[in-house]
């Protein structure tokens, strides 16, 4: 598991944080997902279902790759992918349960 991983209950109690990584400056947000997802299963990334099945991954780099960010107010996006709750927001990728 990631160094930054966490296993906490969340503060409704109902859901519980598996998996949190930064995203990384130069890696798009949708390889940063599924590298989260792949190793919270222990799996390679190619062994996971198409993202594209659940979300569109374009849309998801054009809220999060796009350059500039200026005038972006902490966007985020919430979608179940694998069983995981994914939330993504500009600094890290949040896998619940």
């Amino acid at each position: 598991m990631s160094d930054v991983n966490e296993r906490r209950a969340s503060a409704g109690g109902n859901m519980t944080v598996v998996e949190r990584i930064p995203t990384e400056p130069g890696t798009s947000t949708t390889v940063s997902i599924v590298r989260a997802v792949a190793e919270a299963e222990s799996v390679s990334p190619g062994e996971l279902p198409v993202m594209a099945d659940v979300i569109d991954p374009e849309a998801v780099e054009a809220l999060f790759d796009a350059e500039p960010a200026v005038g972006r107010s902490d966007v985020r996006l919430s979608f179940d992918y694998c069983g995981y709750s994914v939330r993504v927001s500009d600094d890290f990728v949040t896998l619940r349960r």
